[in-house]
């Protein structure tokens, strides 16, 4: 792989997002290097290896009512930048996400850093 183009990142965007719909972790696992690094945003501890992002990943269970859209806004060299809308049932309500992916990528097209920033509207708030 010579970098990472749109195309290419809308297709590994693709398997993220259906990888967080099934929660089945050998979907997870053919998104990231071995040791990759997937940060959660910049107050929250980082999952550090494929081993240990996947684990985290599928403990929670898939969301209830899970619905999702993104939008790959740029993609060059080792990177590619998304924005995405997430929502899912959760007690009373639904929870709302929407925000923003920065992913590098190894020439074999799996994630070495992952990094999230979102925004959170839980039920009721």
């Amino acid at each position: 792989m010579r970098g990472m183009d749109l195309d290419a990142f809308a297709g590994w965007l693709e398997r993220y997002f259906a990888a967080w719909a099934s929660n089945d972790p050998n979907e997870v696992t053919a998104l990231f290097a071995e040791d990759a690094v997937y940060s959660y945003g910049p107050f929250s501890e980082e999952a550090q290896g494929r081993e240990e992002i996947v684990r985290r990943w599928v403990q929670g269970g898939a969301q209830p009512g899970l619905r999702m859209k993104f939008e790959p806004l740029a993609a060059a060299g080792e990177r590619g930048i998304a924005h995405f809308e997430v929502s899912f049932e959760e007690g009373q309500g639904r929870v709302q996400m929407d925000g923003i992916l920065v992913c590098d990528f190894d020439e074999q097209g799996r994630c070495t850093y992952h990094r999230e920033w979102y925004h959170l509207r839980e039920p009721g708030l």
